[in-house]
């Protein structure tokens, strides 16, 4: 369990400097940017997220699923990949004349070419990271996220400064890849592709069939809305949509992002060691909802000056639609963990069924929305994450056979917790502010009576996420933690000196 929380320590430190310099980036292109430049960069990525979807069903992950793995599994992990991503790269450029035409903006073609280059050598690094994860090393992963999002926040503000428009994102995703490959290569040398072969060539189609499939379903998901929107409306309408789901997705980003970095890991960390999976995942849904519902609601509340904050006055429009889609998040809490848990105990299968069932649906219900403008997308959220939530649960449920009542059991406090925190910033809000045109000082105070609050239901409901923040704290886990590491890695790579390729 200590390598776990370590893990996740790790995790949340990444996710939270990544986080800072996204305020920074966002911030900063939304005032050098306009809305129809930003949505061209969304169109222009969208595409590239739907192509090159595709390499999932290659995927390094089973690298962490196996009890073991040798260097001809590593080899051959890289050598696909590339293959695969060369080939969607290649088909993508053909494709691109027809991609500006459709969108009535030459520039694509240029854009794509250079996100196909930025792909090709970010695959490169894939392998690497899937040993990371397997050996749970977030402490080298947020470093290489960290290095990335640094590199390619200063090459795409840099160049939309100089005026090179929506083309800065694709030369900063270039150069965000060049830093990560180069940093992998010097942590796992031997996960680079030098030695290319196809030999386990089955084991990763085994493992990928699936686990692509359910990838493509999450890529087409997430870019499928913004691409339906850009043709049917304006660029800028597809910059707002986009810019919404920043804002909307702080809460993501900073507290669940961490979570399904290490999930997957962990929970097949577990299934290897014979641990109670069940009640892993019921404790992790408790600490979810502790921390998320309140903080959603605390979005939707506070929408007006976080988007000035961080948007600025010019983007003002995306405020109810921010409040909307935060609310509707709630419902997101299952969704998070119960692919990674149905992965880690070798349902694959079963996690992409859920996986398709859920998005397909929810895809459908965005796209639809989409003829009718942003403000019906953002209300469809309504209908789309309700459905998502009842369709996990029921996966959830058969992989690891909990009741409603255990449900209720495990998320019941926080529940409690959340209303706890909500109490006084409502009341607070209605008395002095009810227009929720907060000051900085108004901001503060409704931030602080959040808190008090919140700790105030955690002690009331003697919530466990009190004892995990006491664990995360003890200063004797990071005195111990350079040894631990040092000599489980050294296990894990075992495998290479084993094979005589070390």
């Amino acid at each position: 369990m200590n390598r776990v929380r370590r893990a996740f320590v790790m995790a949340s430190v990444e996710q939270y400097l990544s986080l800072i310099i996204n305020f920074v980036l966002v911030a900063t292109l939304s005032r050098l940017l306009t809305p129809a430049e930003i949505g061209i960069a969304v169109v222009g990525l969208g595409v590239c997220v739907i192509t090159f979807s595709l390499r999932e069903f290659f995927t390094a992950e089973f690298l962490v699923q196996r009890p073991a793995v040798n260097a001809e599994e590593v080899q051959s992990s890289g050598t696909i990949l590339i293959c695969a991503c060369v080939m969607l790269g290649v088909g993508l450029m053909l494709a691109a004349p027809m991609l500006s035409r459709f969108y009535g903006e030459e520039g694509l073609q240029l854009f794509l070419a250079v996100m196909i280059l930025a792909t090709v050598i970010d695959t490169m690094s894939y392998p690497a990271v899937a040993l990371l994860h397997r050996e749970l090393d977030f402490g080298n992963t947020a470093r290489i996220r960290v290095a990335s999002i640094v590199a390619m926040a200063i090459t795409t503000i840099s160049l939309a400064a100089m005026g090179f428009g929506f083309m800065s994102y694709a030369w900063g995703n270039l150069v965000a890849a060049c830093a990560t490959t180069l940093m992998t290569s010097f942590i796992h040398p031997d996960a680079l592709p030098t030695k290319p072969t196809v030999s386990a060539w089955r084991v990763v189609l085994d493992f990928g069939r699936f686990r692509g499939a359910a990838g493509i379903v999450d890529k087409i998901y997430e870019a499928i809305p913004q691409l339906v929107l850009g043709r049917f409306m304006p660029m800028s309408d597809v910059g707002l949509y986009s810019r919404m789901n920043a804002i909307s997705g702080i809460p993501d980003k900073m507290l669940l992002s961490s979570v399904f970095s290490i999930a997957f890991p962990a929970l097949a960390d577990g299934v290897r060691n014979g641990r109670d999976v069940k009640r892993a995942y019921l404790h992790a849904l408790r600490l979810i909802c502790v921390i998320y519902w309140p903080a959603l609601l605390l979005m939707a509340l506070l929408a007006r000056p976080v988007v000035n904050l961080i948007l600025g006055p010019a983007w003002m429009e995306v405020v109810p639609l921010v409040r909307i889609v935060a609310v509707a998040g709630i419902f997101f809490f299952p969704v998070i963990l119960t692919h990674p848990l149905l992965m880690a105990t070798g349902k694959n299968k079963t996690a992409f069924v859920s996986n398709l069932t859920a998005k397909s649906s929810a895809a459908v219900i965005l796209c639809s929305a989409s003829m009718f403008g942003l403000t019906a997308m953002a209300w469809s959220q309504l209908v789309a994450l309700p459905l998502q939530m009842i369709i996990a649960l029921h996966y959830a449920r058969k992989a690891v056979s909990f009741t409603w009542r255990d449900l209720a059991g495990a998320i019941g406090s926080s529940a409690i917790v959340t209303v706890a925190a909500m109490a006084c910033p409502v009341g607070f809000t209605c008395w002095i502010r009810p227009d929720l045109d907060f000051t900085v000082l108004e901001f503060g105070a409704v931030l602080l009576l959040a808190f008090c609050g919140w700790l105030a239901g955690v002690l009331l409901t003697r919530h466990p996420v009190l004892s995990e923040m006491l664990n995360l704290l003890r200063l004797r886990q990071w005195i111990r933690s350079g040894e631990d590491r040092s000599a489980e890695r050294a296990g894990e790579r075992g495998f290479l000196q084993g094979t005589g390729q070390a």
